[in-house]
């Protein structure tokens, strides 16, 4: 068997401690839990589902605390965990094989993250980061948004992990969120500072306004980060278009929002990004190049927010705009429950 060390750092957050802990305990895992400063009862519950807790004095850098608190594992390989999120019940022996086959790789975690929008109702989006690695190999860089980086002499290579956890950060109060989001503003603006041409920073900017329901402010970072020409292809390119997009659709700032649109090809296997392009093609009034990007939606293989019920519902859409009223119908049904479909096949019943 190859062990495997949990590690944990938390901060005043004892209810989200207790079933992160809780959803370790049916796996031999070592558990390592660094606190960076709790003024609750962390560390006592901490204590009771493992006897490796350390504190960390707060240096404003989430990095140096992940390093110290892996430092302290007793094994090399590491899954490292946020306070917030909650392992889901996973194949323990799948898992042994997986990292057996990728020794010097990391693994990319599935994560399930929460939040409420704005109309209070509660939605998921699926994201993967890399979380599963060999201390000897890899080691975690930038104060805040950490990331996991090769050590010296060591190639960069990732795989997918068969771990998956429910990540619930993006709910709460908004004085939670607001103060949350506050205290990384502050370590981005510090980060920016260091190396202002790089766009994923006017990201997490951006990030950190729309946690706070600031979309005014996260536009104008998100706009910042996209006339830094984003890298194709990347995980947070998909996000920040996504987010930046959705905003000026919102606002109906059309034009704005076909900016997203040259990064077709990278992100054409994604069911958000494809039905993102749908929806801007409706907003400029053409429907006919926003249908192919629903129906290749519906196939596609990757998703992270949209519905998987959305493409059926736009494409319904398009055909009742084309008087296809029985067309839309049948697409309509084949959404179920769907909310905006049920009104929709409501409408065709009264007209």
């Amino acid at each position: 068997m190859i062990p495997i060390s949990v590690c944990i750092i938390t901060k005043n957050e004892v209810e989200n401690l207790k079933k992160c802990l809780e959803s370790l305990k049916p796996y031999p895992f070592e558990i390592v839990v660094t606190d960076t400063g709790s003024e609750d009862n962390s560390l006592e519950v901490a204590r009771q589902y493992t006897d490796c807790v350390y504190e960390f004095a707060w240096i404003h850098d989430f990095s140096a605390a992940r390093n110290f608190c892996i430092s302290h594992a007793t094994h090399d390989t590491i899954l490292s965990l946020d306070t917030d999120e909650f392992l889901r019940p996973l194949d323990w022996e799948a898992l042994q094989e997986t990292i057996a086959n990728h020794p010097k790789s990391l693994g990319a975690i599935e994560l399930f993250s929460y939040f409420d929008d704005a109309n209070g109702e509660t939605k998921q989006q699926l994201s993967r980061l890399e979380r599963l690695f060999d201390r000897r190999y890899y080691h975690f860089i930038n104060p805040v948004h950490e990331v996991l980086v090769p050590i010296e002499g060591i190639s960069y290579a990732s795989y997918n992990a068969p771990v998956s956890v429910d990540h619930v950060g993006y709910q709460g109060s908004k004085e939670k969120l607001k103060e949350k989001a506050e205290r990384d503003i502050a370590l981005i603006r510090t980060e920016i500072e260091s190396d202002p041409g790089n766009p994923y920073h006017y990201f997490q900017l951006g990030q950190s306004y729309m946690l706070m329901r600031d979309h005014k402010n996260a536009l104008l970072w998100f706009r910042k980060a996209m006339e830094l020409h984003p890298v194709p292809g990347a995980d947070y390119t998909l996000v920040l278009l996504c987010n930046y997009a959705g905003i000026l659709l919102d606002d109906n700032l059309v034009e704005e929002a076909a900016n997203v649109l040259p990064y077709h090809d990278s992100f054409a296997d994604n069911k958000d990004f494809l039905c993102l392009c749908g929806r801007i093609y409706l907003h400029m009034g053409q429907p006919l190049k926003a249908l192919p990007e629903f129906v290749q939606a519906l196939n596609a293989p990757k998703y992270s927010l949209d519905d998987s019920r959305s493409p059926s519902y736009y494409i319904g859409l398009i055909y009742e705009m084309f008087g296809k009223r029985d067309i839309a119908r049948t697409h309509y049904e084949n959404c179920g429950d769907y909310p905006p479909a049920v009104e929709a096949l409501k409408r065709l019943e009264t007209e």
